[in-house]
């Protein structure tokens, strides 16, 4: 069974971006919590508290409480690897064994599997063969 890989550049570049656009909210989220959770004996209740109720101003237009930011990013960075996995795509080809016919010299022969154009093994020319019937 033959397998073919296709993969999309335009997907993965995409899914490159917005994974990295979301791992830069989320560096965002903890940039600004840092401070607040460092000095704190209890790191994940403080963490959550301080992201529940703190504030970011971005370029002093507007503002998001950076329990947006981190939903934001976590919804981002999966879609991004959503986006990467998918841009990939795997066929698998019928790999069944068949009989040719040359159109010139009119003899048969055997192949793993059937090709649009091959070389006939009798008359040594490059020819589109006939597909007599798969063998199997």
């Amino acid at each position: 069974m033959s397998r073919i890989i296709i993969t999309k550049l335009s997907s993965r570049v995409l899914g490159a971006f917005l994974c990295l656009l979301g791992l830069i909210m989320l560096a965002v989220v903890l940039w600004k919590a840092w401070p607040t959770v460092s000095t704190s004996t209890n790191l994940f209740a403080s963490l959550w508290s301080t992201i529940l109720a703190e504030q970011v101003e971005i370029a002093s237009l507007a503002s998001f409480r950076l329990i947006y930011l981190f939903a934001l990013g976590l919804f981002f960075l999966s879609l991004g690897v959503v986006a990467f996995v998918l841009s990939r795509q795997v066929f698998y080809g019928a790999g069944s064994p068949a009989l040719l016919k040359c159109p010139y010299c009119n003899n048969t022969w055997r192949v793993r599997r059937a090709k649009a154009y091959a070389e006939c093994p009798h008359c040594r020319k490059f020819v589109k063969p006939q597909v007599i019937r798969p063998v199997g």
